[in-house]
């Protein structure tokens, strides 16, 4: 055991000096970096001032001392978070000191629907509208509330004549997968605002599907690379190659053989 703490401390020694050298960033570059014995000195004095209860790294909790402390004493302000995906249990929040895992919000699928933050700013901005009333940008229907946060008239709540759907308009104009669906957004899909009408359930399904399919990461398939001689090679081939009239020049771009040598000292 006292042998892997001295590891450690060496390894840590090394990782401090070479960040130290301005290799990593240059703003961390120091001209008179410790000793290795000065650095053990100061990070003893830390070890000693640092206590389990405070929680102040990862795996203070762990403790005897920690979890032999009462619930009510504990301090959560400074709980440390602790990453472990592939045990589900999530990590702990060290802004506002909750002790939330990953299993809280698996279970909780049916209740959770993802971050609704830019939803809830268009949500407050709502506002009624003059008595005459507006358009609808979703329905083309008459309505009395508009989002300022858009500029944009909207149903926000459901009518009792509704006859096309029971979900406000409001949410289905902020909703991305509904984006294209809309009366307002007719030309961008590719129909006559007079022959617009409402989308039903499966044409809604499918729209989402297509915007799905839109919006997700792409593979990009890359050429086949051939096999290069190295750069010895190519520097004597290249004097017996002689560009005709007809053909043209081909230019010889540095490849990994011909960049700088790697620096040895700035490599733990």
């Amino acid at each position: 055991m006292l042998h892997a703490k001295a590891l450690a401390v060496t390894v840590a020694y090394d990782i401090c000096l070479e960040c130290s050298k301005g290799a990593m960033l240059t703003s961390w570059k120091v001209e008179k970096p410790v000793d290795f014995c000065t650095f053990r000195e100061k990070l003893a004095k830390q070890m000693l001032l640092c206590f389990p209860k405070d929680r102040k790294h990862p795996g203070d909790e762990k403790f005897w001392t920690a979890t032999q402390e009462p619930k009510k004493k504990r301090k959560l302000g400074n709980v440390s978070s602790e990453r472990n995906s592939s045990a589900g249990s999530a990590a702990t929040n060290t802004t506002t000191g909750t002790n939330l895992t990953r299993d809280n919000f698996v279970t909780n699928v049916k209740r959770l629907c993802g971050d609704l933050a830019s939803l809830c700013r268009h949500a407050s901005s709502a506002k009624p509208t003059d008595s005459s009333g507006r358009m609808c940008v979703v329905c083309g229907k008459c309505c009395y509330s508009f989002c300022s946060a858009c500029g944009e008239a909207m149903c926000r709540y459901p009518t009792k004549k509704s006859t096309t759907t029971a979900t406000p308009c409001f949410y289905h104009h902020h909703d991305t997968s509904f984006f294209g669906s809309s009366k307002q957004d007719a030309s961008v899909s590719g129909t006559r605002v007079k022959d617009w009408t409402f989308p039903s359930a499966e044409q809604m399904a499918n729209h989402q599907k297509d915007v799905l399919c839109l919006l997700q990461p792409r593979a990009i398939a890359l050429p086949p690379r051939t096999p290069r001689p190295p750069a010895m090679a190519r520097r004597q081939i290249a004097p017996a190659v002689r560009p005709t009239a007809t053909s043209t020049a081909v230019v010889d771009t540095p490849q990994r053989d011909d960049m700088p040598p790697i620096d040895m000292d700035c490599v733990i």
